[in-house]
């Protein structure tokens, strides 16, 4: 059974909104960790610095001393070198992209393609090279993530409660 072009079209937006909303998705939640390790490294090392001058720490243990100092001195430029402050501007662009594109897609096929063929075709366009842009960037969080991503979409979290109570109707 052959489809039509419309059909066709339909279909890969929706392909791509669902790309856009795991993408984006684990996107989030990557940058959930990306921001308590920041957190971590910029308080950390107030706090090692702190211990390491407490008295009962640099008289009762000159060693825990030495070690809380070293990670005091240690740990912001170790995490200047991992650059995440630049990762995390990039993700949080790259997910709202995401975010931004899957309801562009889910718009596309529920809306534009009620239009004639090419009037619906030159609505998507810029939406497919949207999505070629920011996929250009290569972002690529731990495997996992898109793993959680998927756990939470298909749990319901992002359902919209509108579509639920629509679907119960």
């Amino acid at each position: 059974m052959s489809s039509t072009p419309t059909d066709q079209l339909i279909d890969e937006c929706r392909r791509q909104e669902e790309g856009c909303n795991y993408t984006g998705v684990s996107f989030l939640i990557w940058l959930r960790w990306m921001k308590s390790f920041r957190l971590i490294c910029s308080v950390s090392p107030v706090i090692f610095g702190a211990l390491a001058t407490w008295k009962i720490v640099s008289q009762g243990s000159p060693t825990m001393a030495a070690v809380c100092t070293l990670l005091a001195t240690v740990i912001p430029p170790a995490y200047k070198a991992t650059r995440a402050d630049k990762a995390i501007e990039d993700y949080i662009t790259a997910s709202g992209e995401f975010i931004n594109l899957r309801d562009r897609f889910r718009l596309a096929a529920n809306i534009y393609s009620h239009e004639p063929f090419a009037q619906f075709e030159a609505k998507c366009k810029p939406l497919f090279d949207r999505i070629e842009k920011v996929r250009a960037r290569s972002l690529t969080p731990p495997n996992w993530f898109f793993w959680l991503s998927q756990k939470k979409i298909q749990s319901g979290d992002y359902k919209h409660d509108y579509d639920v109570a629509k679907e119960s109707a």
